[in-house]
């Protein structure tokens, strides 16, 4: 293996994601789901009833992308959209009963994948691992939004 990549952050946080996109695709497949539609099903389960910028901001997600989850999720009969009373130019996003049945499988399916990462971690390990990863996401995503700025100025 080459030495420039064994402590590569990038490379790891690559290797976790591919495989467990690989895993969880293929289980989700079976209810109509793609893996990057249940990010979007476990930010309504937190909260029902958001309109599609809230969620696009939540995930950190461009709108684009969250309009396609969000119109992939209505087909399936997962999500539906009622005007917003006070906003005319917004919608809110609604889990349908379909949806809320399959909260309880879908936390389990990936609390298994959860515990499948972190099988021979410690508590502690297991908690450090979640707070440096969420540090992580969020150097990523100030380090791409002031690179942004720059090229917006």
């Amino acid at each position: 293996m080459n030495e420039n990549t064994t402590g590569s952050v990038g490379r790891w946080v690559s290797t976790v994601h591919r495989y467990g996109y690989m895993h969880l695709s293929k289980i989700f497949d079976e209810y109509g789901l793609g893996q990057g539609q249940v990010k979007f099903l476990m930010v309504l389960f937190h909260l029902d009833q958001q309109t599609q910028d809230q969620m696009a901001n939540t995930l950190s997600i461009d709108k684009t992308t969250t309009a396609r989850a969000v119109r992939k999720l209505e087909v399936e009969g997962y999500v539906t959209r009622k005007p917003h009373a006070s906003d005319r130019r917004s919608h809110l996003v609604c889990l349908t009963d379909k949806a809320k049945k399959m909260e309880p499988l879908i936390r389990s399916i990936l609390d298994e994948w959860t515990a499948a990462l972190t099988v021979d971690f410690t508590d502690e390990e297991r908690e450090m691992t979640i707070r440096l990863l969420k540090r992580m996401a969020t150097n990523a995503i100030k380090a791409i939004r002031e690179k942004e700025e720059v090229r917006d100025d």
